[in-house]
């Protein structure tokens, strides 16, 4: 048997062994080391980082967003005043102005408020100079304010409009234009911080990958939640910790760059607390952050994966949300309980604008459509919950479109008059007109029912009614001076002008201006004017008449109190609504007609018809007994220099 060969450890062999042990506990420690250094290195470069990231976001949080916020409530609050203020002027009770004025004193003092705490916010920062200009302006709108209210209360209300007009409108914009100069500047400080942050969380995510080689597990984990903790800072909003605004754009970007655009799986809403404003003022800004913490919170625990609620500033929230989901969270969010304290719990409910999105839509597309509709929500007998309408957004832009060339068009006289005669039925000849206003706009003409209504609802329309006037007794007294015998012409007032107690004399300053025959011309109100003012009817007709102005009323029979009206106001003139022709060929129609017909002659009135378009239409009026009309079957409007031939020559065959 062979014997095994003992190993033999040798003093050489331990040595080798202890020196690569050596050195392998020198790289280790060598590893270590430098792993360490580069971790501490590492670690004071991303809470360097971090610290200037917070530092950022604080300033863009608590500077920035909040001069943001102040100068949007400034500009809300000063369009609310001087909304206060012209109804102020409009309004005829004096408890309705004393009202009025108590409401404007209130909203005067929420600016000054405001302005207290938008100065404290920008003192000692680069937009200190641009608070003391907007302030300055704030002065002097108040400064004009009472100056307006001092003229309404002593009846110089003509006045008051024109200072309106020329003092506080052009502050007014001048303020709109500080406040947005300053609002670029602040968007584009807040972009630059936005951007220095992004290049500081590149830069830490850069340190972290040499951190992954290099640091321990422990280490890796602290820096990653470092970095999430710096995105979830960046994208989340500092009180409600729903999304904020550029989250949202990012995830709604993020859907529709995707192979399958899924943002079209879902709808957009936006959506408001209503009467937000009124728990901020009766409660406190302290319970109003409370509310909108609980109000978000009940928002997210409704959503589900996928779906994201944001807060777009104040009590603005926009979701987007799956499409077959949308009634339920609707529903869900309709009454939403906040408890604030222990004596103290709200019921909360919500207006939402909904927008079906599109393959083409961006998300900036379905944000603006979701504003619109929610919007639609403020008006007037709408619903909490709106969808969102195409035409309605159309209808924005246009009346928009309407406004903002409206000035042009008078100071250009795109505004044209034309003239549709009126003829006596017996003779076929020309007894009358009506000045109709017709704008030339880049060589088209718009139709009036496309701006009349929108001038209406603005005010505007006083000051077109007196530029058509103005050119009606112009024509008439160059017709006159040329000796071209003139016809009456009927020039017709919006009901905002009974409103105005210097309408009377604005009226009679134009025709002595041009030195026109009052009998010549008839102001025209329509029915409705009445139901708004009768005493202020009744005193211009008088004044009216006075002076020679015939007066006549539009549109009878549309009204409810048609009747009274006739009773109460000695009108010259009376208009029968085109309804009147519905069917001429119908025998109750045609005794009611004539009937009425009998009784405005009978109460010493004229009548006559409008919207005659054939020769059956003639000999009905001919048998109820109005012998004179107006309409297609006759004339269209006519130009100047064409209703000019038609005087030469008035015979209708």
């Amino acid at each position: 048997m062979k014997r095994r060969k003992k190993l033999e450890i040798r003093p050489g062999n331990i040595k080798t062994n202890d020196l690569r042990r050596n050195r392998l506990s020198f790289r280790i420690a060598l590893i270590t080391i430098v792993s360490s250094l580069f971790s501490i290195v590492a670690i004071e470069l991303v809470y360097m980082n971090m610290k200037e990231v917070i530092r950022d976001y604080n300033h863009v949080v608590e500077v920035d967003y909040a001069n943001a916020e102040y100068m949007n409530d400034v500009m809300v609050g000063v369009y609310e005043h001087q909304a206060i203020v012209f109804h102020h002027m409009a309004e005829s009770k004096s408890q309705e102005k004393r009202a009025l004025m108590e409401e404007a004193d209130e909203v005067e003092s929420h600016l000054k408020e405001k302005m207290a705490q938008f100065e404290e916010n920008v003192r000692g920062t680069e937009y200190e100079i641009g608070y003391h200009d907007l302030f300055s302006l704030m002065s002097g709108y108040i400064h004009n304010v009472k100056t307006v209210v001092d003229l309404s209360k002593s009846g110089e209300t003509q006045t008051a409009y024109y200072t309106m007009h020329t003092k506080l409108e052009p502050i007014i914009e001048k303020m709109n234009s500080q406040i947005m100069g300053m609002d670029q500047a602040i968007k584009k400080d807040t972009e630059s911080l936005m951007e220095d942050m992004r290049e500081s969380t590149d830069l830490m995510r850069i340190v972290t990958r040499v951190m992954l080689v290099l640091m321990l597990l422990a280490a890796i984990f602290n820096v990653s939640f470092c970095l999430r903790i710096s995105e979830e800072m960046i994208s989340r909003d500092l009180l409600t910790g729903v999304a904020n605004f550029d989250k949202l754009i990012r995830v709604g970007e993020k859907m529709r760059r995707k192979k399958k655009n899924h943002l079209v799986d879902y709808s957009g809403l936006a959506i408001s607390i209503k009467d937000f404003k009124f728990i901020n003022q009766e409660y406190g800004s302290v319970v109003g952050d409370i509310v909108l913490k609980g109000y978000a919170k009940t928002l997210s625990e409704h959503l589900r994966h996928g779906e994201v609620i944001a807060r777009n500033g104040g009590d603005n929230f926009i979701a987007l949300i799956e499409k077959g989901h949308v009634d339920e969270f609707l529903n869900n969010i309709n009454k939403v309980p906040v408890d604030v304290g222990e004596k103290l719990g709200l019921t909360l409910t919500s207006r939402c604008g909904i927008y079906q999105i599109n393959d083409e839509d961006t998300i900036y597309d379905v944000i603006n459509a979701g504003l619109i509709a929610v919007g639609e929500t403020r008006l007037s007998g709408a619903k909490d919950y709106v969808w969102f309408r195409q035409e309605r957004r159309d209808e924005m832009i246009r009346q928009k479109d309407i406004l903002s060339g409206y000035h042009k068009a008078i100071d250009e006289e795109e505004f044209v008059v034309y003239y549709q005669p009126k003829v006596n039925l017996r003779t076929r000849t020309l007894c009358g007109c009506e000045a109709l206003v017709r704008w030339i706009r880049n060589g088209e003409m718009v139709p009036p029912g496309s701006f009349i209504p929108v001038l209406e609802n603005d005010g505007k329309v006083q000051e077109l009614d007196f530029y058509v006037f103005d050119k009606v007794c112009r024509d008439i007294g160059d017709w006159q001076r040329r000796g071209i015998q003139p016809v009456r012409v009927s020039s017709n007032f919006s009901k905002l002008h009974l409103h105005n107690k210097q309408f009377v004399d604005d009226v009679l300053a134009v025709v002595d201006k041009h030195g026109a025959d009052p009998y010549y011309l008839e102001a025209e109100l329509t029915e409705s004017s009445g139901y708004e003012d009768l005493d202020a009817m009744k005193y211009f007709v008088s004044e009216m008449r006075e002076a020679g102005i015939h007066t006549s009323m539009d549109d009878f029979g549309t009204g409810y109190s048609s009747l009274s009206l006739l009773r109460d106001i000695d009108m010259d003139v009376i208009k029968l609504d085109r309804t009147f022709l519905r069917d001429e060929n119908d025998a109750k129609e045609e005794r009611m007609v004539e009937n009425i017909v009998r009784m405005i002659h009978d109460l010493d009135r004229k009548v006559i018809c409008e919207g005659v378009e054939t020769e059956e239409q003639v000999e009905f009026l001919k048998r109820v007994g109005c012998t004179m009309a107006q309409g297609f079957l006759f004339d269209r409007p006519l130009s100047r220099e064409e209703f000019e031939k038609r005087l030469i020559n008035p015979y209708y065959s």
